[in-house]
């Protein structure tokens, strides 16, 4: 085995110059903080002290072997020689408090975006990492996840297939409760019902209308400013009908104080607005000229699970001008992936109350929780 030690700032500083030196299949044996050089005890640098060591077998035997893996195992306990030391050195071993732990954590988060994008992540994490990239989780959210699992590997070896999936699912419960803005409000006066066309807005709207008549005994009254196609007013005509509930059509701001007006009997009024290209700021401008009082109102963007996650970013990005009080995410039963859940709640604080799964009027539409997140991203917990 050829061993080699170096001493450099931090951890992504260290891997390439292992790489260079000693190739692809180096393992990482050890890493620990360190002071060096200094004047008579004084004016010491904390450095990080990172071992690594390649096999140097035969080729003939190196076949028969499987390529060692860059990966961080338990700490050698037996002391290591110190290869090419600078001359006369004084190292001291430090201990690491909370704020160096964290540091290191970072430093293991650039390694894994690199690792995990080679695919040469240990054994026992494969089955996650291919469950994540299928779930189209976001990198920075696998490296962080993965950073972790790496230092729980190297505080238990000999880690299962059920023990890292389990510590993968409390890493998704704290991410969530962590980043998980509380929601509004449970019932503002309005809630208006914005975001671009084909996400499923009008049938989402008629599924929370009946769940507050069914279960919470609200009176629901009904606007529609989507009189860009006629077809979607009809739409929710033939819901308000079939709930018993009453309807207005607004074709301009003075219309939708008027319809306000006319429904000031009801506990709470659901509006919904015409579905647009809003990757064009000009629809985003002709909308906010029709809201109402912001303090009257509560905007939830409806977006499609079944979009691209840089599509959703992109409209987001472009409603900066509007307060959004709320996310709603639907077609969850139209895409086996659930990543973009995660990770808008990851990238925005924007709180996601429901998520809707499917046609059926009021039955398909889900309260988000984070055990429900955690089964979506990472399957059933099969332990109950």
């Amino acid at each position: 085995m050829r061993l080699k030690t170096y001493v450099v700032q931090n951890m992504t500083e260290a891997i390439p110059m292992i790489k260079k030196d000693l190739g692809a299949d180096a393992l990482i044996l050890n890493t620990k903080k360190i002071k060096t050089g200094g004047f008579m005890g004084f004016f010491k640098k904390e450095k990080l002290e990172v071992i690594a060591a390649v096999e140097t077998q035969s080729a003939e035997k190196k076949k028969k072997m499987e390529p060692a893996k860059l990966e961080f195992p338990a700490p050698v306990q037996e002391p290591v020689p110190v290869v090419e030391p600078a001359p006369h050195p004084v190292v001291q071993q430090v201990q690491q408090p909370d704020s160096d732990l964290i540091n290191e954590l970072k430093n293991i988060k650039h390694v894994m975006m690199q690792v995990i994008g080679e695919d040469r992540l240990p054994a026992v994490l494969k089955p996650l990492n291919q469950r994540l990239a299928q779930q189209e989780i976001a990198p920075e959210i696998q490296s962080e996840l993965f950073a972790k699992l790496m230092l729980e590997l190297e505080k238990k070896p000999a880690l299962t297939e059920l023990e890292v999936n389990a510590f993968a699912r409390s890493e998704v419960l704290r991410l969530v409760n962590e980043h998980q803005k509380t929601p509004a409000a449970k019932n503002p006066e309005i809630i208006c019902f914005i975001g671009p066309t084909g996400v499923g807005k009008t049938t989402t709207i008629a599924k929370i209308a009946a769940d507050l008549m069914l279960r919470e005994d609200k009176k629901v009254g009904l606007i529609t400013s989507d009189t860009y196609r006629i077809a979607a007013v009809e739409q929710l005509k033939t819901y308000a009908s079939i709930l018993n509930i009453p309807i207005k059509v607004a074709e301009s701001s003075a219309d939708l104080i008027h319809a306000m007006e006319g429904l000031r009997d009801c506990d709470i009024i659901l509006m919904d607005t015409a579905g647009r290209n809003y990757q064009q700021k000009q629809y985003i401008d002709d909308l906010e000229r029709m809201l109402p009082d912001k303090n009257k109102i509560q905007i939830n963007l409806v977006l499609s699970l079944t979009s691209k996650y840089e599509d959703m970013r992109k409209i987001i990005d472009n409603f900066k001008t509007i307060q959004m009080d709320e996310l709603l995410l639907t077609k969850k039963d139209e895409t086996s992936s659930a990543g973009a859940i995660l990770n808008l709640i990851y990238h925005y604080s924007i709180p996601i109350r429901r998520i809707a799964n499917g046609q059926n009027v009021p039955d398909d539409i889900l309260t988000v929780t984070p055990e429900l997140i955690a089964n979506f991203v990472l399957g059933e917990d099969d332990n109950g």
